[in-house]
């Protein structure tokens, strides 16, 4: 979203952990989706944008950092338990392979009326490569040839059927026009995908692609790449320097930088001030909006001080445009749809 829409952008990653109370009861699992499907709900009224699904593929080193739901069923789930809020799955490049991965974010997107999202995760994780008999040292150039590839893969199958493809006329009695079908034959370094996705369109072209800058390899790849680019935490200076150089390496990539919404990372501390920090940050074209990083310690607790300040920005910022009624989160964030990369009449 470029500034000139008017409308800061709000994400957080959900935070799915049991609460206090769920102990180890026998029904833990379905009272903690419960509980967590609140959690998604008072976000959403409290004016988040999109939620963060976060994913690994190997157990956490401190179980309580681990994540609870697999991401892609998660948002699955969440799809028909919220209205508006966007739905932002973690896949991992390294470990999923683009045919499976396309397939689940498109059936998101359908399930959510277009509200799907995903994050690429490019990192070396030891243990998850142990997980799926992958090499555990491979170099970060690698791993970002290797994402920027998987997208290139999950781009084309989603752009398998063009958007009229089905026709379902009664009257007619055409259902479908093959013309409109078209494989893919992907051959690549790292991939080789025939297609077609056996799934119609997602109702975005493209699930939005939200990336995570935090080297210059990955500023670089998201420029190239993303819908959303999340950069780390920064002083007021820094902050628009970073969002200036993202927009600087898209059009460098022949990318309208205004098709790039630049979030900056924001730790919530609980400071009264907060809210007018990120406010006069958004003013100054530092940030397009921001996530909101959940203090440490217990889950509701942390997930409560989220819900305050988005509630206390939206307040503050009550002349800013509304995001339109029944939106896909493309249309939330004022990013165009991609079109499909074939033309047939």
């Amino acid at each position: 979203m470029s500034q000139s829409d008017g409308r800061l952008t709000l994400f957080t990653r959900l935070i799915t952990a049991p609460g206090a109370v769920d102990g180890a009861s026998p029904d833990s699992g379905a009272g903690s989706f419960a509980r967590v499907c609140d959690r998604a709900r008072q976000a959403e009224a409290a004016g988040i944008d999109a939620l963060m699904l976060h994913d690994r593929q190997s157990a956490a080193h401190d179980p309580a950092d681990g994540p609870y739901f697999e991401a892609g069923t998660l948002a699955a789930a969440l799809a028909v338990c919220t209205r508006t809020v966007g739905l932002v799955a973690s896949m991992s490049t390294e470990h999923t392979l683009p045919y499976h991965a396309a397939r689940i974010l498109a059936t998101a997107d359908h399930l959510s009326a277009g509200r799907a999202g995903w994050q690429p995760l490019t990192g070396a994780d030891p243990d998850a490569a142990a997980n799926y008999s992958r090499p555990d040292r491979v170099s970060a150039a690698a791993r970002c040839s290797r994402a920027a590839e998987f997208v290139t893969v999950l781009t084309g199958l989603w752009d398998s059927f063009d958007d009229d493809a089905f026709r379902r006329d009664r009257e007619s009695g055409v259902y479908f026009t093959p013309e409109k079908l078209h494989a893919l034959d992907h051959q690549g370094d790292h991939f080789d995908v025939a297609g077609p996705l056996n799934i119609a369109r997602p109702p975005q072209g493209h699930p939005v692609l939200v990336h995570r800058a935090r080297e210059a390899e990955d500023l670089a790849l998201a420029a190239r790449i993303a819908d959303v680019v999340l950069v780390p935490a920064q002083d007021d200076q820094s902050a628009a320097r970073v969002r200036e150089s993202v927009r600087e390496q898209a059009r460098a990539a022949g990318r309208d930088a205004d098709d790039i919404t630049v979030l900056l990372d924001v730790p919530v501390d609980g400071s009264p001030a907060a809210a007018d920090r990120l406010l006069a940050l958004f003013d100054a074209s530092a940030a397009d909006g921001f996530t909101l990083l959940a203090p440490a310690g217990p889950a509701d607790g942390a997930h409560d001080a989220v819900i305050t300040l988005a509630a206390e920005v939206r307040r503050k910022c009550g002349g800013q445009p509304s995001a339109p009624a029944e939106a896909t989160l493309r249309e939330r964030l004022g990013l165009p749809r991609p079109a499909g990369r074939y033309l047939t009449v």
